[in-house]
């Protein structure tokens, strides 16, 4: 009886503390329980891939009439007027030029569309039809379409605080996607419709082989697959100009 009571005491002891212990669990709400940890990995979300970076007026303005918006600044409010600025002021820089020119180039030594052969005259010839085709693409797209859908014509850059992979999504994404002039997400109908205006235009100017329903086809899907690049290239080139900075110095 003793050694029972010795075994027993302990018990009875620890009753009223497990007991207040039980009440203390069942009074506190869930929401007042810490969550579990768990890993977070820098993956697209359905969310990231239709939100484009925060649109702030605390940092730089962004140039008025220049098509890309770095991180940390904010694009300033365009009208019809200033799109159309704007697309005709972005074929004039040197990245524009020189693009155009060398897109000329590999098309006559290559004697691709557009075929005006391959003699001293005929880069000229390739020269002005695409830079005539690149600056009505650009007018229609990011001037008169941008205005007729409300939309933004600028790219709006992620920078360096995502990871590679889901700034490539991005970049790839706003061919797709673009924002509205208050900054919501839609659907990038400029860039289709400008893409084919341009492109149904060149039959005015290019020779007869490189017109019809099939080659305006293949130069429409042509032209998809180059504006995502130009969407990457936008996004990384800061990184890589920062890099050679770094190495040189």
């Amino acid at each position: 009886m003793i050694l029972l009571a010795s075994l027993g005491a302990p018990a009875i002891c620890q009753a009223p503390q497990t007991a207040a212990l039980a009440d203390d669990l069942a009074i506190a709400a869930p929401g007042d329980l810490p969550d579990a940890p768990s890993p977070t990995l820098d993956t697209p979300s359905y969310n990231s891939l239709l939100s484009f970076p925060p649109r702030t007026e605390t940092g730089t303005p962004a140039r008025k009439f220049h098509r890309v918006v770095q991180p940390g600044e904010f694009g300033q409010p365009l009208d019809s007027f200033d799109k159309l600025k704007l697309s005709i002021m972005s074929r004039l820089t040197v990245s524009d030029i020189a693009s155009t020119a060398f897109s000329a180039g590999w098309s006559q030594i290559r004697d691709s569309s557009p075929h005006y052969g391959v003699d001293s005259g005929a880069f000229g010839e390739r020269l002005g039809a695409l830079a005539l085709k690149q600056t009505t693409q650009s007018i229609f797209n990011y001037g008169i379409y941008a205005s007729l859908f409300h939309d933004d014509p600028r790219y709006y850059v992620m920078g360096r605080q995502r990871s590679v992979g889901v700034r490539a999504l991005y970049s790839a994404s706003r061919l797709v996607i673009t924002q509205t002039d208050d900054g919501r997400a839609a659907i990038n109908w400029p860039k289709f419709a400008g893409i084919a205006s341009a492109t149904a235009l060149t039959n005015a100017y290019y020779p007869a082989q490189d017109r019809g329903f099939a080659h305006d086809a293949g130069a429409f899907g042509l032209s998809l697959w180059t504006s995502i690049l130009n969407n990457e290239i936008h996004e990384f080139v800061g990184d890589g100009l920062r890099l050679l900075r770094h190495n040189r110095d």
